[in-house]
């Protein structure tokens, strides 16, 4: 039995550096290292020099343990070994070796089953992400000093819970690793290096133990990682590609492919470096598309009608270049980046705590799209994964061609970084799950609906998730999940009332006549819905014959649309302010994000294609909607879509441009009158915002609304609604278009939620452009 032995107080110096001194040249050695030490059974070792250099004997007073610390340099890599010195006795005690960061180091990454998993320590709120894993085999970054360290564990079992903490007191962030001895095995490695690339200041240390590692499979590399997901004719950019090592020096091209009219515009030559070889791109005149960008030997015949899942590949949107003089594309179909970026972070493992309230989990950004091998789970998300979404970037070029109007592409983070004017354009389309949004992109969204710009959204869950990217929006080398938007649906409790569209037991060709909102009233997200799934097995059917729409297609309410409906849909919160044109053929319950908090019994109907009465919006719903598009097999749905695309293309046509028609001194009025009797086509006003958006919450709780009627009148006596605003959380500037009225007054009649006085300010009237019968 052990003798209990008094604990020593800890050295200044770590145990390191009273093995090897302290080195200059090895940063663990020097006055930069960051705290650490390593104890057995609560015990500081005590160390003994050899006669070599690189070896030192390592002991614990009262323990039978005999520990070698071995030093050496690889690939410009300090390495510090510890394991059982030959005839040392094997007998299991405890290990703890703790790491104390200052805040300079505030990045990690993990190999995790496969995948590249990094979070910083600490998050700007000070606190610990929720999903943050770093354990033995973990790297953490310094990046004012170029510094990476980290240590690794083989041969022993390690615990699967390791203890971390960041104090904002002390401004520092702990890690407390735990094993045992007694396999033979047993090895610790403590590294240290500075890295030659501080975008990929990992890629040293993974290519280093690829080279012996077999739990890093050989098509782990080459990664590749564009620099930005959007380029621009003229622009010098850069692809950065991270080979295996034993590729140094090897002759390749990156090759760069229209995805939508697959054809090859470039092949840019290149010769593999270490660690990473960035490729310079000059980004030629090319139309604006979605690309598909590959590496391949040079010279290697490359197919581009074929899209090899298993071969390494990313996509990169090229935007159009704007040229004085030049009208804009009437359409701009904007890629669901903040949902790639989401899906793809941590190699695409599940970063999001789906199970922890949405809140604090943080996913590493640069490499999203870097290889399929990268996700070992179905939480994934990029373009080349979900690759039946080409199906719906293909239609759209084929249906522009055939209709002669063009279709400029961006990003989702262009939008939010003003890269791309959305008021530039008629209508603009956001493609497929567009679940997460930066309060950029949530904003500018709402102010182009809310100044007549035209949205047409796709599958389900849109705008679900506010993210922030970190450290800026400029930056985006982590994405940081802030939470679900009021009202998430998944959020609330189980007498949380759904909307419904109908009773469940309805038939198929039952109208819908008395929709019913729920319990969602005070909603703040922009497209007005929440995220459901359609239900398996129904069929999508007919819901409304009078829609100009649907009008002249000679169908009957109930009648199927074919096609594999399937996936997430979104859900109108107020049905009454949407005209519903698909519908699912029958009910079911809800399972509010896979009923994990909870259940509501109640039967609703989903909903495939619906346009909003007050906004310019439309939603085709259900993610697997490409499927329906592809190819000729449903005719009824590719034409539907195309004539939602054209009504809301075409309805700009009726907002006039002409001078505001109300006196200045009537615009912050409620009741406006005109001297003469005007043809309106449309009124333009300014609401309380009612979200302050300075409040880094604002996401996350109610806020007031307005319910109201935008009325005409010739005479001063008989009013008639030309908008009726009564469904919907009504915030901000507002534009209702209307078929043309001649009135000589206009007045606002409604209430704010909050109980103020209603008010409207910045009143515009606009004359129809419609030409008179």
């Amino acid at each position: 039995m052990l003798a209990p032995g008094l604990l020593r107080a800890q050295s200044p110096q770590n145990f390191l550096q009273r093995a090897f001194g302290t080195a200059s040249g090895q940063p663990l050695l020097s006055p930069m290292a960051p705290g650490l030490s390593l104890t057995v059974a609560s015990r500081e070792l005590d160390v003994e020099r050899t006669s070599q250099p690189n070896v030192a004997r390592l002991t614990v007073a009262g323990v039978p343990l005999r520990l070698e610390l071995r030093y050496e340099r690889q690939a410009g890599i300090d390495l510090y070994s510890v394991r059982h010195e030959p005839g040392s006795e094997l007998r299991g005690e405890q290990v703890r070796f703790e790491w104390r960061f200052p805040e300079v180091f505030n990045e990690s990454m993990t190999f995790d089953t496969g995948a590249l998993q990094g979070q910083p320590l600490y998050l700007p709120d000070g606190k610990v992400p929720d999903n943050q894993f770093t354990n033995w085999g973990s790297l953490f970054y310094n990046r004012e000093a170029n510094l990476a360290v980290g240590t690794r564990l083989d041969g022993a079992e390690p615990s699967r819970h390791a203890r971390r903490g960041y104090s904002r007191f002390t401004k520092s962030s702990t890690l407390q690793l735990m094993t045992t001895t007694g396999n033979p095995k047993m090895e610790i490695t403590l590294v240290a290096y500075r890295p030659k690339d501080q975008r990929f200041w990992w890629a040293e240390w993974y290519q280093l133990r690829s080279r012996g590692d077999p739990d890093i499979p050989a098509n782990f590399f080459p990664i590749l990682a564009p620099y930005d997901l959007s380029w621009q004719p003229g622009e010098q950019q850069v692809m950065a590609v991270i080979p295996g090592p034993g590729d140094r020096g090897r002759r390749m091209e990156l090759i760069l492919i229209d995805d939508l009219r697959r054809k090859v515009v470039s092949r840019v030559p290149f010769q593999y470096e270490l660690p990473v070889t960035n490729v310079a791109v000059k980004v030629g005149e090319w139309r604006s598309s979605l690309y598909r960008l590959i590496v391949a030997p040079a010279g290697e015949t490359v197919d581009p009608m074929v899209n090899d899942l298993n071969r390494k590949l990313a996509n990169v949107i090229v935007r159009a270049r704007a040229v004085e003089g030049r009208a804009r594309a009437p359409v701009l179909f904007v890629a669901p980046t903040d949902a790639w970026w989401a899906y793809s972070t941590n190699g695409g493992h599940d970063y999001h705590g789906w199970r922890t309230g949405y809140d604090g989990s943080v996913g590493y950004a640069p490499t999203v799209m870097s290889s399929r091998q990268r996700r070992l789970n179905n939480f994934f998300y990029s373009l080349y994964e979900r690759f039946n979404d080409i199906h719906h970037f293909r239609y759209l070029d084929e249906l522009s061609r055939q209709e002669s109007f063009e279709i400029e592409f961006a990003t989702q983070h262009d939008v939010a970084r003003g890269r791309v004017r959305l008021e530039d354009y008629r209508l603009a389309l956001i493609g497929n799950h567009c679940e997460f949004t930066t309060q950029e992109s949530y904003r500018r969204f709402a102010e182009y609906l809310g100044k007549g710009g035209a949205v047409l959204i796709h599958g389900g869950d849109s705008f679900a998730v506010r993210v922030e990217y970190l450290p800026s929006l400029e930056e985006p080398r982590y994405l940081w999940q802030r939470g679900h938007i009021w009202t998430h649906w998944s959020d609330q409790p189980s007498d949380f009332r759904g909307p419904r569209l109908l009773p469940p037991d309805v038939r198929p060709d039952e109208p819908i006549r008395n929709p019913t909102a729920g319990d969602a009233t005070d909603y703040l997200n922009v497209f007005h819905t929440s995220v459901g799934y359609w239900i398996p097995g129904s069929k999508a059917v007919i819901a409304n014959t009078v829609h100009p729409i649907v009008r002249g297609l000679n169908l009957k309410l109930g009648d199927e649309v074919p096609g594999p409906w399937g996936g997430e849909v979104d859900f109108a919160y107020e049905p009454r302010a949407w005209d519903i044109l698909i519908r699912s053929d029958r009910a079911a319950p809800e399972e509010r994000e896979f009923g994990v908090a909870a259940f509501d019994p109640s039967p609703l109907h989903r909903v495939g294609l619906a346009v909003h009465k007050n906004e310019r919006l439309a939603m085709v719903c259900g993610e697997n909607f490409p499927n329906i598009l592809e190819g000729r097999r449903h005719p009824l749905f590719r034409e539907l879509y195309r004539r939602t695309l054209h009504y809301l293309l075409d309805g700009s046509n009726t907002i006039g441009v002409d001078a505001n028609l109300v006196p200045p001194q009537q615009r912050d009025s409620t009741v406006v009158q005109f001297d003469r009797p005007v043809r309106l086509g449309a009124v333009r006003y300014e609401l309380p915002e009612f979200i302050d958006f300075r409040d880094p919450q604002w996401h996350r709780k109610p806020a007031p609304y307005a319910h109201y009627l935008v009325e005409g009148s010739a005479d001063g006596e008989h009013w008639r609604p030309l908008a009726d605003r009564r469904h919907g959380p009504w915030r901000g500037v507002k534009t209702d278009s209307f078929s043309p009225a001649e009135v000589r007054r206009l007045r606002f009649v409604g209430t704010f939620s909050n109980g103020e006085p209603f008010r409207v300010r910045n009143v515009q009237a606009l004359p129809s452009s419609e030409p008179r019968p």
